[in-house]
């Protein structure tokens, strides 16, 4: 896979320390109340430091509208309205609160998640008793197969996850839990990955109207999710590193 532009090499391209980053695994980890937290979005204690966490895999809608447009997509993707997704986003904070309750394991790589706080937010996977918190939330019908895709050590692998992510969507369907249980929407029907049939423009995902760049026809994407219903977001390889951005669906051929 190739970046084509000059510019695009200098904004994707990881230094050298930060895709060096290791997984580090805390456990007795504790939930901080805070009145930003929501389903997939929350302030902890990791060995006496305070972060804010922002799961890997998962989206919970929005507990307010603040964000019209991420709203209109998490309704979209359950086929329910913006005030319902609204609502069934205070469930998932509700929902996620109570797995943390107790204590929790933290795994992250204290990789940035870019968010509206000042102080800053870093990807984690939040396990419990062999669970997985993302996992439970789609489980529940209560967040969308979305974001950034990652694994540690001591996890199942990535095909494993997917599968058991996928499966726990089409449990949380069948059983008509959630959101699911008054929206007919189509949920995470997109391929796990697309090979490019044509060269494609890169979209940065916190300011799609900037570039970041051209990816080569030949290159082999992941896929995330849909952020609007025409941009979807993929993962893609800058070096050593996974990095994200958005692409027209139909520059995609998806």
């Amino acid at each position: 896979m190739g970046i084509l532009l000059a510019v695009a090499v200098a904004c994707i391209y990881p230094d050298n320390a930060h895709a060096q980053k290791r997984w580090r695994t805390y456990e007795d980890s504790v939930l901080v109340e805070h009145k930003a937290n929501d389903g997939d979005s929350f302030h902890v204690r990791l060995n006496k430091r305070r972060y804010i966490l922002r799961l890997y895999w998962v989206d919970a809608a929005e507990t307010d509208n603040s964000w019209p447009d991420r709203v209109a997509a998490q309704a979209e993707y359950f086929g329910i309205t913006p005030q319902e997704a609204i609502r069934f986003g205070k469930e998932a904070t509700r929902f996620a609160r109570n797995f943390m309750k107790d204590g929790f394991t933290v795994h992250t790589k204290h990789q940035d998640a870019l968010g509206r706080s000042e102080r800053g937010r870093k990807y984690a996977i939040i396990e419990k008793n062999g669970e997985f918190l993302h996992i439970e939330l789609v489980r529940a019908g209560l967040a969308r197969i979305h974001g950034f895709q990652e694994v540690g050590p001591n996890m199942p692998s990535m095909t494993t996850m997917r599968l058991r992510i996928r499966a726990a969507e089409s449990e949380a369907r069948r059983e008509r839990r959630g959101a699911w249980a008054v929206g007919k929407g189509e949920g995470n029907t997109l391929p796990d990955s697309v090979t490019l049939a044509r060269t494609v423009t890169i979209l940065d995902p916190e300011n799609p109207s900037r570039s970041l760049g051209l990816l080569r026809a030949g290159a082999t994407v992941e896929i995330i999710g849909m952020e609007t219903p025409t941009l979807i977001r993929i993962q893609f390889k800058a070096g050593d590193e996974d990095m994200e951005g958005l692409c027209n669906r139909s520059e995609l051929g998806i």
